[in-house]
Parts: C-alpha cells; structure tokens; sequence
C-alpha cells in the first residue's frame, strides 16, 4: 500500500507549485468526460489527456485524466488495488479506510495541515475530501493556491479526485461540480 502513495509529495507538490495566473471560473465549461479504461465518468473541461502509468502489475497501474487550464489543474487518478468484487464489506471498508489514512498523511508532509477535511461518501464509495491553502509565500509565483483532494475506495477502485488551483478557481460552482462528478462508468 505505501507503493500507492510513495512517489505522490514530491509530484504533487512539484505540479503544485508550477501553476500561474488566475483563470476566470465563470468561462469554465463542463462536459461529460468518459475514461473506458480506467472506468470512470466525469464532467470535465474540454481537452482532456489520459495516461496511463504501467506498475509491475495491474495492482500498481494508474489510470490518469488531466485537463491544465489557465490558473489550475483538474486530475483524476485511479488505481485498481482490488481487481475482483469481494463481498466483505467490513474487510473492505477497512482496507479504504487504511488507503484513505495513508493519503492523508502523505497529503499531510507535502502541503501541512488541511484547512478542512471530511469525510464522505460519493457514488457509493468512501473516502475522504481535503482542502489545502497555500499562501503566496510558499509559492514559487508569489500566488495563492488551493487544493482540493478526494480520496474515495468504492471496493475495487480508488479514485484520487485533484482541483488545484487559484482560489476563485477552486472556490468557484465549476469545481465543486467536476469534485462531486467522478463516479464508475455507467
């Protein structure tokens, strides 16, 4: 499990920290974003590229879908830790809890403390959402960030759901609508 996460502060902070100037959430428009790989379906902006970064096995494989504008990033990133249906549930429930813990302690060292955090349930699958404001001063661009992350483990699949970006991005309906979307491929 800590394969899942290892290599996670150093990119994200490194992606963090890269992005720039303010994009204006009103021009932001939503669509509906299909991934059949990775099996997942979302409302995100036009233009999105999908990657898939092979592990030493399937359990290792993530399945990413970017869309960079200007002023933030939205990301979807899922792996497949459980590649069959189980039927236990408390077995399973512990083993999301334990995955959703480990990506917040790696969440923790690679931007400090959340300025909040929740926990949640999105389409059927447990998790957790955290929020995480970066001031000017620990920018390399002198500008406010905020993060956004959702961590969820519907049973087979764990889904790290990104918004990054400027406050009035992240902060904006258009954000919150791409967060709550992502859900298993209908």
């Amino acid at each position: 499990m800590n394969r899942l996460f290892s290599s996670l502060p150093l990119a994200v902070v490194a992606t963090s920290l890269l992005l720039a100037s303010t994009a204006s959430a009103e021009e932001l428009k939503l669509q509906s974003f299909t991934n059949q790989t990775a099996r997942f379906d979302a409302l995100m902006p036009a233009g999105v590229t999908n990657q898939t970064i092979p592990g030493k096995t399937l359990l290792d494989t993530e399945y990413r879908s970017t869309v960079e504008m200007d002023g933030g990033k939205f990301e979807v990133r899922v792996r497949v830790p459980v590649p069959i249906k189980l039927d236990d549930e408390e077995l399973l429930d512990q083993y999301g809890a334990s995955m959703v813990e480990l990506a917040e302690e790696q969440f923790i060292k690679a931007f400090g403390q959340p300025s909040s955090s929740k926990p949640m349930t999105q389409n059927g699958a447990k998790g957790k959402d955290f929020v995480f404001r970066i001031l000017g001063s620990r920018t390399r661009d002198g500008k406010n960030l905020v993060i956004r992350r959702r961590v969820l483990f519907d049973g087979q699949r764990l889904y790290q759901i990104i918004a990054e970006g400027s406050p009035s991005l992240i902060d904006s309906p258009q954000t919150a609508d791409f967060l709550d979307s992502v859900g298993p491929m209908l």
